[in-house]
């Protein structure tokens, strides 16, 4: 855990922030953040990887595990990318490499539109661009998974993740998914809900993401399909590219780690 910075203390409803750490202190940073149903823990093949050359952080974002949570209910991008400079401002990061899956990709994406100076590379997975008109399909998705985290993390847990991952995917990644989710916190999830319903559309202002930018897309992630997402995000970017892994779900930090890895090693040192 690290202490919210004094001058932040007033966004949050208590003075934590948490997070895993890996890597040599003073390395060049790459922060991982988590999608809506997951916490750090997520990342723990991607910690393992890419600690040998990185300081790796991956956050719990406000309202997760132990990270308290933000004081405003309906949180915008700005709030969130603020969130992401809190953690950054506490742990002493200035510029970094920021990878996010799904809401965790909107958050990045927040980030790097706000604060351009401090991404170097950007990595996205399960891309989620926004909306700028909320279908009543989309609604009802993001609800329905709040009703069931405010019956109990188990309740949602047990939903399963055999919509969000490939068909190869392992049962014992799938169990792992599961356990996971039961970790997060009802009232995080509701902001992050109420983020990823807001009208915050990435592709309007992708000009401030002249950063290099890396879109790792499954092509049987039915959560975040590339054509309502990636493929708007991509003709707007100065520096993007978008890699399709065969047989990947919306996961791909957790259904194929070694693939993930390398593909961000390769790209953060090119």
């Amino acid at each position: 855990m690290v202490r919210v910075p004094s001058a932040a203390r007033h966004r949050y409803l208590g003075d934590r922030l948490s997070y895993r750490a890996a890597g040599p202190v003073g390395a060049p940073a790459i922060v991982l953040l988590h999608g809506i149903g997951a916490h750090s823990a997520y990342f723990r093949w991607a910690i393992d990887s890419l600690s040998t050359n990185h300081r790796v952080v991956a956050w719990n974002a406000p309202g997760y595990w132990l990270s308290d949570n933000l004081v405003t209910r309906t949180p915008s991008d700005v709030d969130y990318a603020q969130a992401v400079a809190d953690l950054l401002d506490a742990l002493g990061l200035g510029r970094v490499a920021l990878a996010g899956n799904s809401f965790g990709s909107a958050v990045a994406q927040a980030f790097a539109i706000h604060f351009p100076d401090r991404v170097r590379h950007l990595v996205l997975t399960g891309t989620g661009v926004g909306q700028k008109n909320l279908s009543p399909d989309r609604r009802h998705t993001f609800e329905a998974r709040l009703q069931k985290a405010q019956q109990g993390s188990y309740q949602y847990g047990d939903g399963g993740v055999d919509h969000m991952v490939g068909a190869a995917t392992s049962q014992e990644v799938r169990a792992m998914l599961v356990e996971m989710s039961r970790g997060i916190q009802a009232e995080g999830l509701a902001r992050a809900v109420a983020f990823r319903l807001s009208k915050f559309f990435s592709p309007d202002q992708a000009h401030h993401m002249s950063m290099p930018v890396l879109m790792l897309q499954g092509s049987e992630d039915r959560i975040n399909p590339r054509e309502e997402n990636a493929d708007l995000l991509l003709p707007q970017l100065s520096q993007g590219r978008l890699d399709v892994l065969a047989g990947v779900g919306h996961l791909p930090e957790a259904e194929v780690p070694d693939l993930y890895a390398q593909k961000v090693a390769e790209f953060l040192s090119a």
